[in-house]
C-alpha cells in the first residue's frame, strides 16, 4: 500500500508540471528564434510541440503565440503565425473552440511591415478555413471584412483583402447570403480614395463572385459592379488591370443568366485593352475576352439587332425603290422624244463595250462635218428641242432657226443623217442610265456599310 501512495502522488502532480514545462519550453524556443544560429533548431522543436499537443494544452500554446510582441524580430513573428497552420493541419476540428482566438492572432499580424509575415497570415487563413470546419465560416470571414472596410493602414488593407480572397476560394460550402451582403460593402471601396489596396480588393471581389456562383444573383449588383471593375482595365497599376480582368472572367464563368446582358459592352471594353504592354495582363485580357465571346447573345439583344437590321433593310429597299422609280421616269423622258421602230434603232446590249458602241454609232465619213465644231454638234446637239416623226415613222431631228442644218442633196442622205443622229442619242441615253445605276449602287453600298457600323457601335 505505501508503494501505491508513493506512485499516486506523482501522478496527481504530473499534469501541473507538464503544463509549466510546456510553457517554459515554448517561450524558450520563441526566444531562440531571434538568433540566426539557433533559428532552425528552435523552429523544428516548436513544430514538434505543436504536432504533439493534447486538446487540454491547445489554449496554453495559442496564448503563448498570441502574447508575442510586435517588437520581436521578423522570424519570431512569422513562425508564430506559421504554427497556426501547423495546428490546423494536424488537429483539425479539435481546434474549433479556439478558432476565434486563432483568427484574432492572424488579424494582429495583418499590419506587419514584413511581407513574409503577411504571407504567413494568408496561408494560416487558408489552413484554418479548410481544416477547421466545425465552426461557421463567418468567424473568419466577419473579422476580415471589418478589417478591409475600417482599417486605414495600407498593409492591413492589402493583407486582409488577400486573406479574404484566399479564404473564400478555399472554403467548400460558403455562406452565400453573407457573401452577397458583403459584396456591395467591399465594392464601394473601389471608389474610395483612402483605400489603397485596389488590386487586392479586386481579387477579393472576383473570389466572392466565384463563390456565389450565380446563385440568387441580382442584376442591380452587376449593374454597378461591372462598370466599376471595368474602369480598372485602364489603371496605371498593372496588378489592378490584371485583377479587374480576372474579376470579369469570374463573372463570365459563373453568371450564366445575367452575363449575356452585358456581353456587347464588355466585349467592346476588352477588345480595346487586349494589347496591354505587360505580358501577364495581356494574357489575362485575351483569356477573359475568349470567355465573354463564348457566351450566348442575349435574346433581347438579338431581337433588337434583328429589328434594327430589318428596319435598315426596309429603309434601303424603299430608298432604292424610289431611286429606281426616278430612273424609270428619266428613262421615259429620254425615250419619249425618240419613238422609233425596232428595225430603225436596235436596243443596246450591256455586254457591248464603249468601243463597240462608238463603232455602231459612227457616221459615214462622207456625211460627217469635217470641222471640230461640226463633230460636237453631231454628238451633242445643244439646241435640239423637238423631234418629229416623218411620214415613214422614222426619227428626224428638227433644228432651231439659228442653227445651221447640214445640207442634203437628196431624201436618202437626210434620212441616213437622221438615223445616225438617233443612234447617237440612244447611245448617250444608255450611257447616262448606266452612270445613274452605278451611282445608285454605290449609295446603297455606303448606306448598308454605315448602318452595320452603327449597329456594331450601339
Amino acid at each position: 500500500m505505501p508503494s501505491v501512495q508513493i506512485r499516486s502522488s506523482p501522478s496527481h502532480s504530473q499534469p501541473a508540471m507538464t503544463v509549466t514545462d510546456l510553457k517554459q519550453r515554448v517561450i524558450a524556443c520563441l526566444n531562440r528564434l531571434s538568433d540566426r544560429d539557433t533559428l532552425a533548431l528552435a523552429a523544428a522543436e516548436l513544430d514538434s510541440i505543436a504536432l504533439n499537443l493534447s486538446p487540454e494544452t491547445f489554449s496554453l500554446f495559442i496564448n503563448c503565440l498570441q502574447s508575442t510582441d510586435s517588437s520581436a524580430k521578423s522570424p519570431v513573428r512569422k513562425h508564430c503565425v506559421s504554427l497556426l497552420s501547423v495546428l490546423s493541419r494536424s488537429h483539425g476540428d479539435s481546434l474549433a473552440p479556439h478558432l476565434s482566438k486563432m483568427v484574432s492572432t492572424v488579424i494582429r499580424r495583418l499590419r506587419d511591415p514584413d511581407s513574409s509575415v503577411r504571407a504567413a497570415c494568408v496561408a494560416a487563413s487558408v489552413d484554418m478555413t479548410t481544416n477547421i470546419t466545425g465552426q461557421p465560416f463567418s468567424i473568419l470571414f466577419g473579422p476580415m471584412i471589418e478589417t478591409v472596410i475600417h482599417d486605414c493602414d495600407p498593409n492591413a488593407q492589402i493583407s486582409a483583402a488577400v486573406c479574404l480572397a484566399a479564404a473564400v476560394d478555399a472554403v467548400d460550402e460558403p455562406d452565400v447570403e453573407q457573401l452577397q451582403k458583403a459584396l456591395p460593402k467591399i465594392g464601394k471601396l473601389l471608389k474610395s480614395e483612402g483605400f489603397k489596396a485596389k488590386a487586392e480588393l479586386l481579387g477579393a471581389i472576383g473570389s466572392v463572385i466565384g463563390a456565389v456562383g450565380g446563385r440568387n444573383s441580382e442584376k442591380a449588383v452587376l449593374d454597378w459592379l461591372l462598370p466599376n471593375v471595368s474602369e480598372f482595365l485602364s489603371s496605371d497599376d498593372w496588378r489592378a488591370r490584371k485583377a479587374a480582368a480576372e474579376a470579369m472572367a469570374r463573372v463570365a464563368m459563373v453568371e450564366e443568366e445575367l452575363a449575356p446582358l452585358y456581353k456587347k459592352t464588355c466585349l467592346g471594353i476588352l477588345e480595346s485593352r487586349r494589347f496591354d504592354k505587360v505580358k501577364l495582363v495581356r494574357e489575362t485580357m485575351n483569356r477573359t475576352l475568349g470567355l465573354w465571346k463564348q457566351l450566348e447573345a442575349d435574346s433581347t439583344e438579338v431581337s433588337e439587332s434583328s429589328s434594327s437590321s430589318k428596319s435598315a433593310s426596309s429603309g434601303l429597299s424603299a430608298t432604292s425603290g424610289k431611286r429606281s422609280n426616278t430612273l424609270k421616269g428619266k428613262d421615259r423622258n429620254l425615250n419619249a422624244p425618240l419613238s422609233s421602230k425596232s428595225n430603225d434603232v436596235e436596243p443596246l446590249d450591256r455586254g457591248d463595250t464603249p468601243k463597240d458602241l462608238e463603232q455602231e454609232a459612227v457616221v459615214p465619213k462622207e456625211k460627217r462635218n469635217p470641222s471640230t465644231l461640226g463633230a460636237k454638234r453631231v454628238l451633242f446637239p445643244a439646241k435640239m428641242h423637238k423631234v418629229k416623226e416623218n411620214g415613214s415613222n422614222k426619227s428626224q431631228v428638227v433644228q432651231s432657226s439659228d442653227e445651221e442644218s447640214p445640207k442634203t442633196d437628196s431624201g436618202s442622205s437626210s434620212s441616213s443623217q437622221a438615223k445616225s443622229n438617233a443612234e447617237e442619242l440612244s447611245l448617250i441615253r444608255h450611257q447616262i442610265t448606266q452612270i445613274e445605276k452605278q451611282q445608285s449602287s454605290l449609295l446603297d453600298l455606303f448606306q448598308v456599310t454605315f448602318s452595320s457600323d452603327l449597329i456594331y457601335l450601339y
